[in-house]
């Protein structure tokens, strides 16, 4: 990279006198955008969104470096903090919750209220957050379609009368976790008959929901499984989940007009339907999220 701006540098050089001043103030212009480094965790839909953002960004004229699968956010974070990436992609209830060390934040239920807050959290570290994506990506708690049928279920307010009844399955911090079965139990008045230990919306919750193991499992709204599998999410009538929304994480050194814009305008077309069918891809049809990112786009362009 060092040596291509180099020689990027000396070929401009050599030409300055002969360049005639529309053209010169053309390449004043290119080379005052700023060169962007999108970093990620090691989550799918951070890499395929992270592809997206990079792709509409090079198309903009800007330099731009991709590095997925960097970790947890806790690595992701303190690195955007630190200015050893400039942009990332990450959820705006999540987010909120981790700068605030876990604590549970009223903001954080209403995107109107959480992005501020995150932009207030992460000022001192220059480093901003956009408007939010429309795609949503947030805890749900599903159920089969035949348990919905059986018990009428539709909300989490009407599993309570035959919650005893059911084994409630999740990612092993759920028991202890405020949006997990704390807060089924404080919010909506949910006692489960027990609870299994699985993974995170991963496919061992998956099976233990289709094979009966556990009666009601907690997924992510945006991973494709609700759909895939004909599961019934119930919908959180009491705002215990957060608003994740997928929001850009920006240092304000690279968040210019343009770059913004370009955000902008393409995450207005990134909704939770879009993101859902994009994971399906990757988790179910193993293609690559570069790939993937690159036809949807295509796709939206046409």
């Amino acid at each position: 990279m060092r040596l291509k701006r180099s020689l990027l540098l000396g070929a401009a050089l050599a030409l300055a006198a002969s360049l005639a001043m529309p053209a010169a103030a053309a390449l004043a212009a290119s080379s005052s955008k700023p060169t962007i480094v999108i970093g990620s965790t090691n989550f799918e839909e951070q890499a395929i969104v992270s592809n997206i953002w990079a792709d509409v960004l090079r198309s903009a004229g800007y330099t731009v470096t991709v590095e997925p699968s960097l970790g947890t956010r806790a690595i992701v974070v303190p690195a955007i903090e630190k200015g050893q990436i400039n942009l990332e992609p990450d959820y705006a209830a999540s987010l909120l919750g981790f700068l605030h060390r876990g604590n549970p934040q009223a903001a954080g239920d209403n995107i109107a209220t959480a992005i501020p807050a995150d932009q207030k959290a992460l000022s001192k570290y220059g480093v901003t957050v956009l408007p939010a994506s429309k795609a949503l990506d947030t805890n749900v708690f599903a159920v089969t379609k035949a348990t919905a049928t059986q018990y009428h279920l539709t909300t989490l307010s009407s599993l309570k009368p035959d919650a005893s009844k059911f084994v409630l399955g999740g990612p092993p911090e759920c028991p202890t976790f405020a949006g997990c079965e704390p807060g089924l139990k404080k919010v909506y008045g949910l006692n489960f008959a027990g609870f299994k230990s699985l993974d995170e919306a991963g496919p061992l919750s998956v099976a233990a929901l289709k094979n009966g193991e556990v009666q009601v499992v907690e997924l992510f709204s945006s991973d494709g499984n609700v759909v895939s599998n004909n599961f019934v999410a119930l919908t959180d009538n009491k705002h215990l989940e957060g608003a994740d929304y997928i929001v850009p994480v920006i240092r304000k050194s690279v968040d210019t007009p343009g770059v913004a814009k370009v955000l902008a305008a393409i995450d207005a077309k990134l909704t939770t339907d879009a993101i859902s069918s994009l994971n399906l891809e990757v988790t179910s049809q193993q293609e690559q999220p570069t790939a993937v990112a690159q036809a949807w786009l295509v796709s939206v362009h046409n």
